[in-house]
């Protein structure tokens, strides 16, 4: 078959590679084109196709690309066409012949289980899941809708950069909606392959003596690729600004690190449990702290100002600034708008519109800055017009910050990227950053970080300070 002169050798290959098997998982890094492909397919086939994707990426990632490449191809926002409604009966009708005129259907994560359905009634013969990885937990109520659908369907394609960002377990949805090679069951597939280890048994580690299998079965229905393989793209550049905390920051940290040790300390302590304890000592971080009554506390601002210092030395041009917390957004955006600079804000506090207004001004330069949070906007999108990044905070996910910074580093960058980390000195953001560096488990290395060195007091000063 012939195939569009634009497609890159690695993308020919994934269509064909897909054509052939008619049910296929890549796992292909973010910025190479995954995208691209699953249209490609869809031009193959010439069949009713439905997508299911984040909803921050079905207009800025697949509506723009199937414009720009295939703009022959009638494509709909789902999620869009049942929100214009008003009365339920007229909804439902629209909603109805909106798939029956177009041939790619797109849906959100969130929607699609309220439709499944109907979507099995509407001759859909092609599924693709953008972002797979959202799926990747088998009791979740997505996931075993996906499933069900999946399995009624002739072609079906998952496209991730993380299929399994914190355990091969996390493998077993999705390719279970392409192929039975890791059996049916879930159950069955864990003690197949996997063996309880850690306190109480939760964690679960591949067996050294199936390991081979396991990675012969996956490979036979995925296939992986490398960014650094398949594109020529320029040098990253990270850098490290830190912070010294003003006396009264210092202060209300050291006393909340105290009382934190104390519960770690006389506990057996879960990672995920921490991880909301340790909040506290981020946000102090970002200078600010969040109440039992959701009151905040301004603490200082530090933070803040270096950031301010550091838009400066980056000079007039976009720039991404990467936040964790509510407050922290408002507080650069307020502060920004201030000094007379264009800012969009892209979390959950703004419309699905407004998010993608603000993306849209920053791409053609209306926008100078756009703070966003990574689970906002860390999947699908395209921002190759820009070249700086700031991480104002990190979070414990990790696949957040692999996604968040391919943003800008995809295919058409031309220039060296920047990434600049706002780091507070003797703080729990020393050893997020340093668990971010080696792509380990974040909130795992912060609980050892308590247990261990008690931040900037040390172990002994705060059993000391404690006594």
């Amino acid at each position: 078959m012939t195939l569009p002169s634009y497609l890159m050798c690695h993308q020919r290959e994934g269509v064909l590679l897909g054509l052939h098997e008619r049910r296929h998982l890549y796992a292909n890094d973010t910025g190479t084109g995954k995208t691209v492909i699953g249209i490609e397919l869809h031009r193959a086939i010439r069949k009713k196709t439905l997508v299911v994707c984040p909803l921050s990426i079905i207009e800025t990632a697949w509506l723009e690309d199937i414009a720009r490449f295939s703009p022959d191809v009638r494509a709909v926002n789902l999620w869009r066409v049942w929100k214009k409604g008003t009365k339920k009966d007229d909804k439902k009708k629209r909603f109805v012949q909106a798939i029956i005129d177009n041939d790619i259907c797109i849906i959100n994560f969130e929607s699609f289980s309220k439709f499944r359905v109907l979507f099995e009634s509407c001759g859909f013969e092609v599924l693709m899941i953008d972002e797979s990885s959202r799926v990747k937990n088998p009791q979740a109520q997505v996931t075993k809708a996906l499933t069900k659908f999946a399995d009624t369907v002739e072609y079906c394609y998952l496209f991730s950069g993380t299929p399994a960002p914190n355990s091969q377990l996390e493998y077993f949805t999705q390719v279970r909606m392409v192929s039975d090679v890791f059996t049916r069951s879930f159950y069955r597939f864990r003690g197949l392959f996997f063996y309880p280890s850690g306190y109480g048994g939760y964690t679960w580690k591949l067996r050294m003596d199936r390991e081979k299998d396991f990675k012969e079965r996956l490979a036979t229905c995925s296939s992986a690729v490398v960014k650094e393989d398949v594109l020529d793209l320029p040098e990253r550049v990270d850098m490290r600004r830190e912070i010294t905390l003003s006396s009264k920051e210092m202060t209300a940290y050291n006393s909340m690190l105290r009382h934190l040790y104390l519960q770690i300390d006389r506990e057996e302590i879960t990672a995920a449990n921490a991880a909301v304890k340790l909040s506290k000592l981020r946000q102090i971080s970002s200078g600010f702290i969040i109440g039992d009554n959701k009151d905040i506390s301004e603490l200082g601002t530090s933070k803040l100002s270096e950031l301010k210092y550091l838009l400066d030395e980056i000079g007039p041009k976009p720039v991404v600034i990467w936040t964790q917390f509510q407050h922290e957004a408002k507080t650069i955006v307020e502060e920004l708008e201030r000094l007379g600079k264009t800012v969009g804000r892209v979390d959950g506090t703004v419309s699905q519109r407004t998010k993608e207004d603000y993306i849209s001004g920053f791409k053609n330069g209306t926008i100078r800055y756009l703070v966003a949070h990574p689970r906002s906007m860390g999947h699908g999108q395209t921002l190759i017009n820009c070249t700086d990044m700031v991480y104002y905070s990190l979070s414990y996910s990790l696949e957040d910050y692999l996604q968040s910074r391919d943003r800008i580093y995809r295919y058409g960058q031309k220039n060296t990227c920047s990434y600049y980390y706002l780091i507070a000195q003797g703080t729990v953001e020393e050893a997020v950053m340093k668990a971010v560096a080696r792509k380990h488990d974040i909130a795992q290395d912060v609980i050892d970080y308590i247990k261990n060195y008690g931040g900037s007091y040390g172990r002994q000063n705060v059993q000391r300070a404690v006594a």
